[in-house]
């Protein structure tokens, strides 16, 4: 029978199953470590992804072992996969096996007629990700920045016009979050809609979720902005930031941050970030903030296959 894996021979491989959670976070920690200088990718991180109700785990994940050890991790989901290798288990061809196998998952999940498209997000400083991925086809789309508050740095008083208020996020207030949230990613180009069902496992039902870094700004009793927190270890994190467009430019998105990233450092992270990248238009805001751009990433991105187009029959 030919051999028909991606991969150098004398690995083996297998999907992940729920309880590979830590192992899969602690190879994905170490190879941050490395590519960044720092691990902060936690087990809720990664089962937030898992968790999604079309995320089939078995068909959309793999592990790759040399003899019984951990030495490599993919993922699709959507149009986004999430792959690497353990730093000293590079160069041995595990990274070109999973770009394979990564173009192999995305086309089985997707049917002859849909588009069928891949991308990951690789930071900057990874050279040799980045050039693997160039050699492949793949082609740049979108950057996007980690940005840090410096702890010295104060954000300056943002006063609300009438009939506005900030307040922390209630349960009652799920639904309207996320509409708010997904109105405003939806502006983004090509983006596929979510639901609120995956909205939940990404935000709400994360095992770290913690009201009390949530805030919401109200217009005449109705969610119309959300600053969604999470705490990591040595960090607060913005996860999700978003204003109604009928009600941006009045200065909610700074008057949201500021009181989320008050209550992180009165609940004593000693960092506090979030991420952007140059679809929303919004790092100028948050350099005049006073953040400082502590990463840049960018999006590489193939098409596998163009959607097909339905030819009409001659008459």
């Amino acid at each position: 029978m030919t051999d028909t894996s991606p991969f150098p021979s004398g690995l083996t491989t297998r999907p992940a199953r729920q309880d590979d959670l830590r192992a899969v976070t602690e190879l994905l920690r170490g190879s941050e470590l490395v590519d960044r200088g720092e691990a902060e990718i936690t087990p809720e991180d990664v089962a937030s992804v898992w968790s999604m109700p079309d995320f089939d785990l078995d068909k959309e994940s793999n592990m790759i072992f040399d003899d019984d050890r951990l030495v490599g991790y993919g993922e699709v989901y959507q149009w986004r996969a999430e792959a690497t290798v353990y730093p000293d288990a590079r160069d041995r061809g595990i990274g070109t096996g999973l770009v394979a196998w990564t173009e192999q998952a995305t086309l089985a999940r997707r049917s002859a007629s849909e588009e069928a498209r891949i991308g990951q997000t690789i930071i900057d400083s990874n050279h040799t990700a980045i050039e693997l991925l160039k050699r492949n086809g793949y082609t740049r789309r979108h950057t996007s920045w980690a940005l840090r508050m410096p702890g010295d740095v104060e954000i300056k008083d943002q006063p609300l016009p009438d009939g506005y208020a900030i307040r922390l996020f209630d349960e009652k207030d799920e639904r309207q979050v996320f509409q708010v949230v997904e109105d405003a990613f939806n502006e983004w180009p090509n983006r596929t809609p979510s639901t609120f069902e995956k909205w939940q496992g990404w935000v709400t039902l994360r095992d770290d979720f913690d009201p009390s870094l949530v805030f919401v700004a109200i217009h005449e009793e109705e969610v119309v902005g959300v600053a969604v927190g999470l705490s990591y270890p040595d960090e607060g994190w913005v996860h999700q930031l978003a204003v109604q467009r009928d009600h941006r430019r009045k200065g909610l998105a700074k008057a949201l941050l500021k009181t989320t990233f008050d209550q992180m450092r009165t609940l004593g992270f000693p960092e506090v970030g979030l991420s952007t990248d140059s679809r929303t238009g919004a790092l100028d805001l948050y350099l005049d903030l006073g953040m400082e751009v502590r990463e840049s990433y960018t999006h590489y991105s193939k098409l596998l296959r163009p959607a097909a187009i339905a030819q009409e029959a001659d008459g």
